[in-house]
């Protein structure tokens, strides 16, 4: 059995843009993170990963920085959540809202995964 864990619409304000005038203003975005973990939960922490420390990781290296694309995001996220002991592989999914006046679509989406 595989076991898998994860954090849907982590909220994360952070500059990004390529375009002038883009990279002046904070953008909210939102993360969806999945983990498959190296082992079975077996009815204690030690076997699973803290979600709050996860969320808190993932804050203290977006929140307020600055990026080029959502792509840069995701790879960072990505690096930080395989960082736990316990993770065995994960993928991230990058949401910006932020799009062009008058577009056709509702917003822009990257994932990536990393084993």
């Amino acid at each position: 059995m595989t076991s898998q864990v994860g954090i849907k619409g982590l909220k994360l304000s952070c500059k990004i843009g390529v375009d002038t005038g883009e990279d002046l203003f904070k953008r909210v975005i939102r993360v969806d993170i999945k983990a498959k973990l190296k082992g079975d939960y077996k009815g204690d922490l030690s076997t699973t990963v803290s979600y709050s420390e996860i969320a808190k990781k993932i804050k203290e290296n977006v929140e307020g920085k600055e990026f080029k694309l959502i792509e840069d995001v995701a790879v960072t996220v990505a690096r930080i959540v395989s960082s736990f002991d316990n993770v065995r592989s994960v993928s991230v999914k990058v949401i910006k809202y932020a799009v062009p006046a008058g577009a056709d679509y509702a917003y822009f989406v990257y994932s990536v995964g990393k084993t």
